[in-house]
C-alpha cells in the first residue's frame, strides 16, 4: 500500500531502512493505521478464500505476511507513544487500541481461517515440517485456542 503524502505508508529509503522519523507526524498515524488493517483484513480474506487446501505457506506465511505493514506502523506508532509522547500521541493511543483489539479479535476468531490452522495442527505429523515451521503451527493453534476460535457464535461473542 502506497501513499505519497503519508510517510508510514511509503517505501523507507532512509539509512538502515529506519523510520523517517523527520516526516513523521501524529496526523500521519491514524491514516497509516487504517490503511494497514484494512489491507491485513483484506489480506486473511483471501488466505480464507483461497481454494487450495490448507498448506503451511498458503495458511501460515500467508498470515504471517498480512501483518507486515500493521506491525511496521504500529512499531513505530508504539516506540514513540512510549519513548516521546505527547498529548496528540496519548489521544491516537486511546482510539486506536480498541480498533487494534477488535482488529486482532476479528482475526483469531474467524471461523473459516481457523478451520485452516486447526486442518494443518490436525494433520502437522504428516506435513514435514521442521523444527521452526513445527513451532509457528503450533504457536499459531494455541493463539486461537485461547482467543476462542473454537467456540461456538455464542461463545465468541462472550
Amino acid at each position: 500500500m502506497q501513499d505519497a503524502g503519508n510517510p508510514l505508508l511509503e517505501a523507507w529509503t532512509t539509512p538502515y531502512g529506519a523510520p523517517p522519523f523527520d516526516r513523521i507526524r501524529p496526523e500521519h498515524f491514524r491514516p497509516a493505521l487504517d490503511a494497514a488493517m484494512t489491507e491485513q483484513r483484506a489480506a486473511v480474506a483471501r488466505i480464507v478464500a483461497d481454494p487450495a487446501p490448507p498448506g503451511f505457506d498458503n495458511t501460515l506465511v500467508a498470515l504471517e505476511k498480512s501483518g507486515l505493514l500493521l506491525g511496521k506502523v504500529a512499531a513505530v506508532f508504539f516506540g514513540l507513544a512510549g519513548a516521546d509522547t505527547n498529548d496528540a500521541l496519548q489521544a491516537i493511543e486511546r482510539d486506536v487500541a480498541p480498533l487494534l483489539s477488535r482488529h486482532s479479535d476479528t482475526i483469531f476468531l474467524d471461523g473459516g481461517l481457523f478451520a485452516r490452522v486447526a486442518a494443518l495442527w490436525e494433520k502437522r505429523d504428516g506435513l514435514g515440517l521442521d523444527a521452526e515451521q513445527r513451532r509457528v503451527l503450533e504457536r499459531y493453534h494455541t493463539i486461537f485456542q485461547r482467543a476462542g476460535a473454537g467456540l461456538d457464535e455464542a461463545g465468541k461473542a462472550r
